[in-house]
Parts: structure tokens; sequence; C-alpha cells
């Protein structure tokens, strides 16, 4: 069910989560005030009230560790994006201390292009882009091939080769932040946790059904939003909300400020 949801647009995928959690919630809150005794759930409203305020804890704990998670993991992946754009455009500079710097800067500016307008789309998919990933490692075969004639062009050359490596390193972090989410039981343990919080709910006898419905409806409500964020963040690459390709757009337009 979870994919479903996140190959889905964020705005039908927030009201099919959220609003179905609300008005499940509040349907089985109304068939559980209809079929037993408000005076039996009033009478330990005490207790229970106890009881949920650990529940409760427990499970806004858990709630707040998976959203901050999912959160750093998301801007890591930005990070990730603009620190391999960085890198690149280290690389595409000094290429210009070369004689055959220019196959080089070539090669860079047809893998940004590649970045933007095909592994971008691809990634959205869940999948990875062979021409990026190939371009990018002939980069890295013209910065070693590069003819070296004097000791200031080999420490320039040392410079571009770790460049290049951070530039590696970051593009395979992107790629596997991308391929990763949320394991399946902790969606089990997550949506368990919002059932059993919602459900104690029901143990209380209230005096009026509207205060009833209010006060389930809010709970259900907050817990829905919370883990529509955790659905909509879990992969940074995918869906409405993620990770834009503009670190290597502004990458495009240096390469052509910088020059060919």
């Amino acid at each position: 069910m979870i994919p479903w949801l996140q190959s889905l647009p964020t705005v039908f995928g927030g009201l099919t989560l959220v609003g179905g959690f609300v008005i499940l919630a509040l349907l089985i809150g109304y068939v559980v005030a209809r079929t037993t005794s408000n005076e039996i759930r009033a009478a330990h409203n005490d207790r229970a009230g106890f009881i949920l305020a650990v529940i409760g804890v427990v499970y806004a704990v858990l709630l707040a560790f998976v959203a901050i998670g999912v959160w750093e993991r998301f801007e890591q992946a930005e990070d990730r994006t603009y620190e391999e754009a960085g890198s690149l455009a280290t690389v595409y500079r000094d290429a210009g201390s070369f004689k055959g710097g220019s196959t080089l800067r070539a090669t860079l500016r047809a893998y940004v292009h590649s970045v933007v307008e095909d592994e971008w789309p691809q990634m959205a998919r869940g999948e990875q882009s062979r021409i990026s990933n190939a371009l990018l490692e002939r980069a890295d075969r013209h910065i070693r091939e590069l003819p070296v004639t004097t000791a200031s062009q080999a420490d320039v050359q040392q410079q571009m080769l770790a460049a290049m490596d951070t530039a590696l390193m970051d593009r395979e972090s992107r790629l596997t932040i991308d391929s990763s989410g949320i394991n399946a039981i902790m969606w089990v343990v997550l949506l368990a946790g919002a059932i059993i919080t919602v459900a104690f709910t029901y143990l209380f006898g209230f005096d009026k059904t509207l205060m009833q419905v209010l006060m389930i409806g809010a709970l259900s409500l907050l817990i829905g939003l919370v883990l529509f964020l955790i659905l909509a963040l879990d992969y940074p690459f995918r869906g409405d909300i993620s990770v834009s390709p503009e670190a290597f757009r502004s990458l495009a337009e240096t390469f052509r400020a910088i020059g060919p």
C-alpha cells in the first residue's frame, strides 16, 4: 500500500492518507460509542487517561524520531547535489590549464546535460542513468590522461583528481539515498502505533458525542499529517516534494560563463 500511496501526486496522496485515516478513526469511534456502554467507559476515564499519556509519549517520540531522520536525509540528498556540482565546477575551471582540457570540458558539459535531462527523470522513477554514469567515469579518465609537463600542472591535476573523487562519492551517495526508503518493518510499527493510540481514545466515556468527534478527529488529523510528511519526504528525489536539479542547471550556466 505504501508504494501505491507514494506513486500518487502529493495532493491526492495527502488526501487519501490523512482523510482516510481521520474518516476511518471517526467511523470506528462512532461504532464503539453506539455498541458499548458510556457509563462503563466513563468510570475508567482517570486510569485510561494515565495509560493513554504513556502511549502518547512513546508514539510521539517514535514519530518525531522517524520524521527528523527523514528530513535530515532529505537535506543530505540536497547537500550532496550541490557539493557534487561544486566539485565539477572546480574540475572544469582547472581543465583550462591543460592542452587537452577542451575534451574534458566537453565531457563535463555532456554529463551535466545528461543529469538534468535524463538522470533526474529516471531518479523520479527509482531508476539510474547509465549514460550519466559513463560520462562521469570518462571525465575521470580524461583527468588521469592529461598531459602534465610542469610541476605546477602536476599540482593542478592532483587538485582535479581530488575534486573528481569528491564528485564521484557525492553522486554515489545521491543515488544510494534515492534507492532506499524507510524499512517496511518501520512502516508497520508506525501504522500500528497510530492505530493503537487512536483506538485507546475509544475507551473514554464522553458526555457529548460532538466532543468525542472533535477530540478523536483532531488526534487522527495530527497523526495523519505527520505520517503524510514522512511519506512525502521518504524518497528525496521522487514525488512533488523532491530535490530539484537546480544545482546542475546553475552549473551549466557556470560552464557557459567560463567558456569551452
